[in-house]
């Protein structure tokens, strides 16, 4: 019995977990230090060099193994979708970057991550215009045409395999609607 009420309670919290930019609403720009990707090392803005291309935007508060086997399964969806290269990147809120770039890298490789780029922002809050609330332990933002279309928030223990399913079907119905360039006419 004490059981069953601990998961009602953790479930109810999660429901009321509140984070992050509500669908329809523009992910705005920030920049973060890249510790694994190809801009290793930079800070860089994703969001403006997505413009309006499909983007998945993970925000936590941990490296957990639940955040990285969804990293993986949205690493593997923009992988396996390069047409009209949709991009995805984790952004750790970190208010010490000491110790922060060797973390990261580590939970990157450990999770295979290669389309997924990995860095730290550094303040536990995030970039204020996207609200992330103080209890969320991952805020999860599928965008499309500059605008959210699907958000996800989890407690700090993150997603289950039934979210990481419902995310990854969503991330691949995003990617699927993008047409391929079409050649010139050969």
């Amino acid at each position: 019995m004490l059981i069953s009420c601990l998961f009602f309670t953790l479930d109810l919290i999660q429901a009321q977990t509140t984070s992050g930019l509500a669908p329809g609403e523009r992910p705005g720009p920030y920049s973060f230090v890249v510790t694994q990707g190809e801009k290793r090392g930079q800070l860089h803005c994703f969001v403006c060099e997505a413009e309006d291309r499909v983007m998945a935007i993970l925000f936590a508060r941990d490296t957990t193994a639940q955040t990285g086997k969804l990293a993986s399964r949205l690493d593997e969806i923009l992988l396996a979708n390069p047409q009209g290269k949709p991009s995805g990147w984790v952004t750790l809120l970190e208010a010490e970057s000491a110790g922060i770039d060797a973390k990261a890298i580590k939970w990157a490789r450990n999770h295979k991550l290669r389309a997924m780029a990995v860095g730290y922002f550094e303040d536990t809050v995030g970039p204020p215009s996207y609200r992330l609330g103080s209890d969320a332990g991952l805020t999860v933002l599928l965008a499309k045409d500059k605008k959210v279309v699907h958000r996800h928030v989890f407690t700090q223990s993150g997603p289950d395999d039934a979210a990481i399913a419902t995310i990854g079907s969503q991330l691949t119905a995003l990617v699927s609607l993008v047409k391929s360039p079409v050649s010139g006419g050969k």
